[in-house]
């Protein structure tokens, strides 16, 4: 009953025809039971239809509410659970695995082509045994990848890149405890720590929450520079793990922009130099947003209009500033993105499409910050 009064509602809300209707529910009722009735921070009981309703009740006139709607069904971008789901378990097979391929070709001197020979090499899986896997946030989905991959073991994984010196202890024991019995030798003091780093993570918009400069002294900030300085450091949890002379660190992002790719690129090649520091690094994106997906002045001046028109500066403090912000209609460090992830939307989105629900307008997929609400 609520979802045909949702239906209703939007109906008289874009004061749609009895063929409007027909035309556009089929659509609209397979998106919501496949996708978008899955997001997970609608409020209780609240659904797709009754929150497209609700949204669009705020655009003051006919042409505003169309112009929203259009833009939701023709360039919304939703990524589901099963989705998600679906990047996390071919990240190992379709992109880690093919990468430890090449490097243990590099090291045997033979073509990566040769990939049997390669796989079944001694070689292959002692430097498969000797990657350490761990997550940069929640959204790395650590369990899920450790039961998609029983190549790895339980050892080698670890939630977080946050570990403590017992449990470093216990991972380094047992890799050297199993190394030792595949080579049936004592090992030289190299192939006792962890010669490969995998950081995972789902997503990233602008890059800037993983490494960034602050604007206030230029010191780098961010997830992956505390990844580097612990490693890069004198002693510590992470300097036990690994030899920074002897060390590999690949970033596997599910999901990342172009943009966001670029600035990690620059500014983590920019920290190795300011640093000095030997680490060898590489990135890997499963699933790449083009920038053409982004909205762009030229081909969404109309749409561009009505983020202005119906924008809350009230988003904008300490945390938003951390990127440009001179158009901030366009969402953190204006990425100008119109994508929904299913556990939350990102805030590198249009903010018009995740307005938490306690500002002055609404948002369709309102989203949950990570930072506390300013009183």
């Amino acid at each position: 009953m609520r979802d045909v009064l949702a239906e209703r509602l939007l109906a008289e809300v874009m004061k749609w025809t009895p063929e409007d209707v027909a035309r556009e529910r089929p659509d609209l009722q397979a998106l919501a039971t496949f996708k978008y009735d899955e997001y997970q921070q609608f409020s209780p009981g609240m659904r797709f239809v009754e929150s497209l309703a609700l949204w669009l009740n705020q655009f003051d006139t006919d042409e505003e509410r169309e112009l929203a709607y259009r833009f939701v069904r023709s360039r919304l971008i939703f990524i589901s659970s099963a989705e998600m789901a679906h990047l996390v378990t071919i990240a190992f097979p379709d992109f880690i695995r093919p990468f430890l391929i090449r490097r243990t070709a590099d090291y045997l001197g033979v073509p990566d082509r040769c990939v049997t020979r390669i796989a079944n090499s001694v070689e292959f899986k002692v430097l498969l045994r000797q990657s350490l896997f761990l997550g940069l946030s929640d959204g790395a989905h650590i369990d899920l990848f450790r039961r998609s991959n029983p190549e790895i073991s339980h050892e080698q994984v670890w939630q977080t890149y946050e570990i403590s010196e017992q449990k470093a202890e216990d991972m380094l024991s047992k890799l050297s405890s199993e190394l030792e019995a595949w080579l049936g030798r004592k090992l030289i003091d190299k192939e006792r720590r962890f010669r490969m780093l995998f950081l995972l993570d789902d997503f990233s918009g602008s890059g800037l929450s993983y490494l960034r400069k602050e604007p206030v002294g230029s010191k780098f900030a961010g997830k992956i520079h505390k990844v580097l300085s612990s490693i890069n450091s004198k002693e510590g949890v992470m300097k036990s793990l690994f030899n920074p002379e002897d060390l590999h660190i690949c970033i596997v992002l599910y999901v990342a922009t172009t943009q966001g790719l670029a600035h990690l690129e620059r500014h983590i090649n920019d920290w190795l130099k300011e640093n000095g520091s030997s680490i060898q690094w590489i990135l890997l994106a499963i699933q790449v947003i083009p920038e053409t997906t982004n909205l762009h002045l030229e081909k969404d001046g109309k749409i561009i209009n009505l983020l202005k028109k119906y924008f809350d500066s009230s988003i904008i403090d300490e945390h938003y500033r951390k990127g440009r912000y001179q158009e901030p209609y366009l969402g953190f460090d204006q990425c100008a993105l119109p994508l929904v992830l299913t556990h939350n939307t990102p805030n590198n989105s249009v903010p018009l499409l995740w307005f938490e629900e306690y500002r002055k307008y609404r948002g369709l997929f309102p989203r949950v910050s990570r930072h506390r609400r300013e009183s």
